[in-house]
């Protein structure tokens, strides 16, 4: 019983903020529409002027990547960590006008509202532990929602009958019918949602059940260093500057997939990490990750999406399904949207509805036999 009071409750609190984090995009367009709404110009300043004034600015902060650098009306982001090394997720944004240079937003990652509950979403509050707990209990809401299916099942000749709500029912088999024919409706979906979920949390161990049950070699997406160490460059010839290397990576990425991100070196031997996105694809489903010699702006090494196996091309789709993303735009990604919002409140109903239909079931009784003994 408490296992599954506990299980509930993170339910309810993930199914609520996840609702609350659906349209987390629209919303933060509507709190900071300077963000988005860019004036194009042929001319943009020198990134590298730019981060260097940002990081006299910050003194006890290190920049470590950069983002939407390539988005022609959007402001591009440059990401820092604290310099102590320590190590946290919530790390400082900072957001500038690429055409001019002014900072735009300063905040925490995880400052305010929505930063709050995407926090509490992803890492209950608690960094990298927190996402390992979640990632536990949601293996416990997967084993939930299939032992709920099983007594769910009413048998060959009323199944049928058990997928609609009754009419005119009573108190209790109103909450009975709410728990299970919504419960069975939204199963699909929900099981989708914290597959996905238990993947972000356990990505190693879900690649290799991935690859058991499609049948096709895993493949990382990632490259490592270990493999393209011996085709970097050395010399003495200085690290290139950021400028260089967004044109380089220009260069490498194909046209429809421009960059989004670029990781910067964390030393003069360490390479540029880019990720370029395809164009038209649901959201970090298709992309094109690439290593550029910091010295040179050669390609190292590139890694295609396109080119995976069917197991880990299904993979990259974990973010889009998660998180309600993949109708793409217009009516259709709007209904999927609100079909996600409506699918985030289901774990609060039935959490309502089964720990009621336990208490008129087993803790009433109980209760009114303690109070005749007492």
């Amino acid at each position: 019983m408490w296992t599954g009071v506990a299980i509930a409750a993170y339910a309810v609190v993930i199914g609520l903020t996840g609702s609350a984090l659906v349209f987390e995009t629209e919303l933060n367009y509507n709190l900071h529409p300077a963000l988005y709404q860019l004036t194009s110009s042929p001319n943009r300043v020198s990134l590298d002027v730019t981060i260097g004034q940002i990081k006299t600015a910050h003194p006890g902060w290190i920049a470590f990547a950069l983002r939407n650098f390539e988005d022609p009306t959007g402001a591009t982001d440059l990401l820092m960590r604290p310099a102590s090394g320590e190590s946290t997720p919530n790390y400082r944004v900072v957001s500038f006008n690429p055409y001019n240079g002014e900072i735009l937003l300063d905040r925490l990652r995880f400052a305010g509202v929505l930063g709050f509950l995407s926090n509490l979403h992803v890492y209950l509050l608690s960094g990298e532990t927190g996402l390992l707990i979640s990632g536990w209990m949601a293996v416990g809401l997967f084993l939930l929602c299939i032992t709920g299916l099983i007594l769910w099942w009413p048998g060959v000749q009323r199944w049928t009958a058990a997928l609609l709500l009754k009419r005119r029912s009573s108190w209790l088999r109103l909450n009975w019918d709410l728990h299970t024919v919504i419960g069975f409706w939204t199963s699909a979906a929900f099981i989708l949602v914290i597959l996905t979920g238990v993947d972000f949390a356990f990505p190693g161990p879900s690649g290799k059940i991935i690859e058991l049950l499609t049948g096709a070699g895993y493949r990382d997406t990632g490259v490592s260093l270990d493999t393209i160490s011996r085709k970097m460059q050395r010399s003495n010839v200085p690290v290139m500057t950021i400028d260089q290397a967004v044109a380089a990576a220009e260069r490498a990425l194909p046209q429809d997939a421009p960059a989004g991100y670029m990781s910067l070196p964390a030393s003069p031997a360490s390479p540029f990490r880019v990720t370029g996105y395809y164009k038209g694809a649901a959201p970090y489903s298709q992309l094109v990750r690439i290593l550029l010699d910091p010295h040179s702006g050669a390609l190292l090494a590139s890694s295609n999406t396109r080119d995976q196996d069917r197991g880990s091309r299904m993979e990259q789709y974990f973010v889009a399904v998660h998180f309600g993303l993949f109708g793409g735009d217009g009516l259709s990604g709007l209904l999927v949207k609100i079909m996600w919002v409506l699918l985030g409140l289901v774990p609060a109903i039935l959490a309502f509805t089964g720990l009621n239909m336990y208490w008129i079931r087993k803790l009433r009784p109980l209760w009114r036999r303690m109070s005749l003994n007492g």
